[in-house]
């Protein structure tokens, strides 16, 4: 079991009838037409695979896909994933429909690389070779491959083929490395059952590595399975590396599960959509504009699948033309930011256009202008600013990444980035954009400015109402208050948040009112009269109360008991004195004490219970700290709060 190296993966392209599956076999001694039906028409009808060693040492595999126009189908599955093309022009045809069409679809995938091999040269003369040389050339100039190495070959004679393998290996020697981002994802273009292995998928890995044992997920079905062998050109593989051709041996799943256009990767790193957005391109030569809520087929990565276009810039997309828009697919699929599609029209069958996936989450869109703005900023070139495009709402950094089609590396760079410049802010276990940290810190105020209007007398609004208010999760919601401390925007008051200019204060009448309310509770401040009478006959109401109790008027015990806050500090000094001096007190004792009843001296003593300066032993109090803690800790409590006036 062996470690792979990097392995270059090739696609052909090329009409119908111009040799491709004749030239691979001649060029790898291995036949990709699998299907007895294309042994015996002569055609390839779906994807073959072959795969030989570069004249440098280097292992590289080959994609043959259909030329017929009645199986485009098959060969948008074969070409998504590829380091290389090699595009076939037959000698004695020279350039067709379906070589403009591939070369088309090429060109909307990002394809931009290649060998063109001129085939058929045994069939033709010097000058007729020529003739079509140029004819290429002329087709190519325009395209990405207009300085693409152009070899004649003949795969019965084997002429050109050292010079084709030569100008292969030129080719990809100038590719870039394979991105690895730590996702891999298997688009799988194959599944079947092997005798004496079980299921097996094959696909081009990309993205990141997948290993013997690994636990995977088959997308859009999230159904879990093992990978019980990894193979790569038939070799048995510990580790294959993105870019390969790979063929992975599964568990836990049947063939019947699998099918062309699912999608492996590791459990959680997909999030199957039915609406992604992209800024779509039409052909030039697409026979006719592109209309808002048309039918159209999508081909993404391995998967084709019907979908409705909603334009974001207009009712129609002319040929020629690029414009945004929402394609909502009739099934889900398993995408991610950049994944370039092709879409096409279904009848009369055309390819129109495509582009790259700026946006998966499935959020709708109104065709408006915040909308293509939003869009734009998820294209933008950089990272920072395709992270930052995510951030409207808090998200967790690895949920932006995804969103934005960042990997690790990138997305914590562009991170340290954003908040160094303060273009983003951290909350707890998610990030937000300036914009969007601006506009809860707004909504906060806002909601607390409406609480202390309908409740000017309380300290504040409770934590948990705003949080409920704002839908965020604790954490988040503790990261924006904090935030907000820190600027001097909101204030905290116990398990209560206020706005740092809202003060609690009495109206003259109700100042009135606690005036005679306390002469009433001074009479006999130990058997004071209950919030019930308070209200009855002094029009002091349970509101009023809690202003009271907040801003230190007042000590609430319960719901059924108000003291004087001196009271309270001279009842709990009587009963430490008697506690420091005897071990204990008993109820009896302290009502002896306070000269009061039981009735209104045995929430007081549940009040120092409260407060850890007593505990119950039985059925007396000991005192759980010392005498000198006690007083303090009694002296902070019944202490006039002027903070909250």
């Amino acid at each position: 079991m062996t470690e792979a190296g990097p392995v270059r993966v090739v696609a052909t392209a090329g009409h119908v009838d111009h040799g491709k599956s004749t030239l691979i076999t001649a060029l790898t001694g291995i036949d990709p037409d699998r299907l007895r039906e294309e042994r015996e028409r002569g055609m390839t009808i779906d994807l073959g695979f072959a795969w030989f060693v570069l004249p440098g040492g280097a292992d590289v595999g080959i994609v043959d896909v259909p030329g017929h126009q009645d199986f485009i189908r098959n060969m948008l599955a074969g070409v998504g994933s590829v380091d290389a093309v090699l595009l076939v022009v037959a000698l004695d045809e020279g350039v067709m429909p379906q070589t403009r069409e591939h070369l088309a679809i090429l060109r909307i995938l990002g394809v931009e690389r290649g060998v063109v091999a001129l085939t058929k040269r045994d069939l033709v003369d010097d000058e007729w070779a020529a003739l079509a040389r140029a004819d290429v050339a002329a087709t190519l100039a325009d395209t990405p491959f207009g300085a693409a190495p152009l070899v004649e070959v003949s795969a019965t004679s084997r002429r050109g083929l050292d010079d084709l393998s030569r100008a292969l290996s030129d080719v990809l020697a100038l590719a870039p490395p394979r991105r690895d981002i730590g996702r891999p994802r298997l688009p799988v273009d194959r599944a079947f059952t092997l005798a004496g292995f079980g299921t097996v998928v094959t696909g081009t890995l990309v993205e990141g590595t997948l290993a013997l044992g690994d636990e995977v997920a088959i997308y859009p079905s999230g159904r879990r399975a093992r990978i019980r062998g990894v193979q790569t050109h038939k070799r048995g593989l510990a580790l294959a590396r993105p870019g390969s051709r790979v063929a992975l041996n599964l568990t836990g799943v049947d063939k019947d599960d699998l099918a062309r256009g699912m999608v492996v990767a590791h459990p959680g790193a997909l999030a199957p959509t039915s609406v992604i957005a992209a800024r779509v391109s039409l052909l030039p030569a697409a026979s006719g504009p592109l209309a808002h809520d048309e039918a159209v087929k999508v081909h993404l990565g391995t998967a084709e699948v019907m979908a409705r276009v909603s334009l974001l810039e207009g009712t129609t997309l002319d040929p020629g033309a690029t414009g945004w828009a929402q394609l909502r697919l009739a099934e889900p699929v398993a995408a991610a930011v950049g994944d370039r599609f092709v879409i096409r029209r279904p009848s009369p069958p055309e390819t129109l256009g495509g582009g790259a996936i700026a946006d998966i989450s499935g959020e709708r869109v109104r065709r408006r202008r915040d909308a293509v703005d939003a869009l734009e900023r998820r294209a933008a070139p950089t990272p920072e600013s395709r992270l930052l495009a995510t951030l409207d709402l808090p998200r967790g950094a690895e949920e932006a990444a995804t969103r934005s089609g960042l990997s690790d590396t990138e997305r914590d760079a562009a991170i340290a980035v954003l908040l160094s410049d303060g273009r983003a802010v951290r909350l707890g276990d998610a990030l937000v954009g300036r914009e969007g940290y601006e506009a809860l810190a707004t909504r906060l105020e806002r909601g607390l400015a409406a609480a202390h209007r309908k409740a000017p007398l309380r300290a504040g609004l409770a934590r948990e109402e705003m949080r409920s208010a704002l839908g965020l999760p604790p954490k988040r919601f503790n990261g924006l208050v904090g935030e907000l401390a820190r600027e001097g925007r909101v204030v905290e008051r116990g398990t209560a948040l206020a706005l740092p200019g809202h003060v609690v204060s009495l109206s003259p009448a109700q100042e009135a009112a606690w005036s005679r309310a306390r002469a009433a509770l001074g009479r006999d401040p130990l058997q004071p009269p209950s919030p019930a009478v308070l209200e009855a006959d002094f029009g002091i109401d349970r509101e009023l109360v809690a202003a009271l109790a907040e801003r230190g008027d007042l000590v609430r015990i319960g719901t059924e008991a108000v003291f004087l806050p001196e009271a309270v500090a001279d009842f709990a000094e009587k009963v430490i004195v008697e506690m420091a001096a005897v071990g204990r007190v008993t109820v009896a004792r302290a009502r002896d004490l306070g000269g009061s009843s039981r009735k209104h001296v045995l929430p007081l003593l549940q009040f120092l219970d409260d407060q850890g300066v007593t505990r119950r032993s039985g059925d007396d109090r000991v005192l759980v700290v010392s005498a000198e803690q006690a007083r303090e800790r009694i002296a902070t409590l019944t202490r006039r709060k002027e903070v909250a006036r």
